[in-house]
């Protein structure tokens, strides 16, 4: 909750506390991370937006998984493999599996867009086995897909735009019930302050893999705004965090200097609501 005091010129200054106070627990005030409070201050004086990590009260990890990286080949870190062609309209319709005795109930997370504002959707659905499953609202983005039931997929699980491309994808055959794709985007109403990257090789091939962070904003091209080589597993966490706009898409690729390199990477930081 938020406390109104007056200074000495009897001007409203406002603090934020963690709960509610009394007599034998007096009210505890909200001491943020420096960096992130800069983070909150450096989206204001550069965009005009007060933003609240607080009220949105969410953490935003993204995580990823490419089997088959191939040399010279820029790859995004997630199941499907190849680059996603991003939709500029609702599209994205249906679910299906590559086993008929798939019929969980599965959560999906994505988007759904209108001009260039993305608005955050969730979805439950029940797969059919092979036969499609329509979407109850179609999407423009997806960013995650997971089992929701009590049986493990059997066959591999796709979200598809028209039953052409694939914009995501669980191996179930690898005995996963849960999206790898380490790439998502954001609502017209939040801000991401990301403050970690990891990325590395894993399998048995032994390469460097050139990971790159990407940012799409909306209506423009996709810019590296980090970039780094692993061969084996690196975090970063720099003394900087890295601020994504409303409305873009974020994602990390790899371009690996060996054949059939399998790579994984992660993306972590917090949403900020504009208030």
């Amino acid at each position: 909750m938020s406390i109104i005091v007056k200074d000495g010129n009897s001007a409203d200054k406002y603090y934020q506390t963690i709960e509610e106070g009394n007599t034998t627990n007096p009210f505890q005030s909200v001491v943020p991370d420096y960096k992130l409070a800069h983070a909150q201050n450096a989206i204001f004086e550069s965009f005009g937006d007060t933003v609240s990590i607080w009220e949105k009260g969410k953490v935003l990890v993204k995580f990823g998984r490419n089997e088959d990286l191939d040399t010279g080949v820029r790859e995004t870190i997630w199941e499907t493999g190849g680059i996603e062609t991003l939709k500029t309209a609702n599209d994205i319709d249906i679910v299906v599996s590559t086993d008929a005795g798939d019929t969980q109930e599965i959560v999906i997370e994505g988007h759904t867009i209108s001009g260039s504002d993305l608005t955050f959707v969730i979805q439950t659905l029940t797969l059919n086995g092979t036969t499609n499953v329509s979407l109850t609202t179609p999407l423009a983005r997806v960013s995650r897909l997971y089992n929701n039931d009590s049986t493990d997929f059997a066959g591999d699980v796709t979200v598809e735009d028209n039953g052409t491309s694939v914009h995501i994808t669980v191996r179930g055959t690898n005995g996963l019930n849960q999206s790898e794709k380490c790439a998502t985007s954001l609502s017209s109403s939040d801000y991401w302050i990301i403050t970690g990257i990891a990325a590395g090789v894993t399998g048995s091939v032994s390469a460097t893999v050139k990971f790159e962070l990407q940012v799409k904003e909306a209506g423009k091209v996709w810019r590296t705004q980090y970039a780094f080589n692993s061969s084996t597993y690196t975090e970063v966490k720099g003394d900087e965090y890295i601020i994504v706009k409303p409305n873009s898409d974020v994602r990390i690729v790899g371009t690996s200097g060996t054949n059939n390199t399998e790579a994984i990477a992660a993306i972590r930081g917090y949403l900020a609501i504009i208030t």
